[in-house]
């Protein structure tokens, strides 16, 4: 990362940092020897404290949080950088119904002998282009983050974390879809659409194991995960520096 960016990466993380902490202040100063008595056998009380306050922190961190640093990073390197930033385009109908059988039948749980279908980019995106039929209408998709000026092609990135429920999961795969599509019939042919899970609990890429991002999304042409995220839109070494200013902010 440049200098400048480092810093207000530094800045942003302090300064949701200390709108964060009251929370967990708040259950410390609880008394939760009565509310969670069986829990003492095991945890102390600050234990208990930050499991409370924690389902609060994580979604303002998914909300607001990794939108944000997403958003800071890119602009250290891009100029085109919007969060939840709608992109519209002409599709015929025929496209716009595959995409949406695809996603469904992508979605379906297997039953007995039946094989589900099994997500592969390369394929679903060349049905999608050569369906013909039907009228054409305007479409949009609207992206968590997008880089106009990235260095292939227009970047839409759905920024989620990293146990998406299935609900979410189909619906990322549909909004790429569609943009890619869409940015095809405009002729920007170097588009790219991810999944962007903002850190990866299971470690490494080939241990990572949750069931619905694995069923919907072509895990090596779909998924970025953890370091790969941060490294691909502020450049190599990113996700390092981001370690290192967290350690910097609260050295434990």
């Amino acid at each position: 990362m440049k200098p400048e960016t480092r810093q207000q990466v530094m800045e942003m993380m302090r300064a949701w940092a200390q709108t964060q902490a009251p929370k967990l202040r708040r259950w410390r100063e609880t008394d939760l020897s009565n509310s969670y008595p069986f829990h003492r056998l095991i945890f102390t009380n600050e234990d208990i404290a930050a499991v409370r306050a924690e389902r609060s922190i994580v979604t303002n961190m998914g909300n607001a949080f990794y939108p944000k640093l997403a958003e800071v990073v890119a602009k250290g390197r891009f100029n085109e950088v919007a969060l939840e930033h709608t992109i519209e385009g002409e599709l015929n109908d025929a496209s716009c119904n595959l995409i949406e059988q695809i996603v469904t039948e992508l979605r379906a749980p297997t039953r007995g002998r039946n094989t589900r279908r099994q997500p592969d980019q390369n394929t679903e995106l060349a049905d999608v282009l050569n369906s013909r039929g039907g009228g054409v209408s305007i479409r949009s998709a609207t992206a968590d983050l997008y880089i106009g000026d990235f260095t292939n092609g227009p970047l839409f990135v759905e920024l989620k974390s990293p146990l998406p429920n299935l609900d979410m999961t189909a619906e990322s795969k549909r909004k790429m879809m569609y943009f890619l599509a869409m940015m095809n019939r405009q002729g920007a042919e170097g588009a790219e659409a991810y999944l962007g899970l903002t850190y990866n609990p299971f470690g490494t890429r080939d241990k990572y194991n949750h069931p619905y991002t694995k069923r919907i999304m072509d895990m090596e042409k779909e998924v970025l995960m953890g370091s790969e995220l941060w490294d691909y839109i502020g450049g190599p070494g990113t996700y390092n520096e981001l370690l290192e200013i967290i350690a910097e902010i609260n050295p434990l």
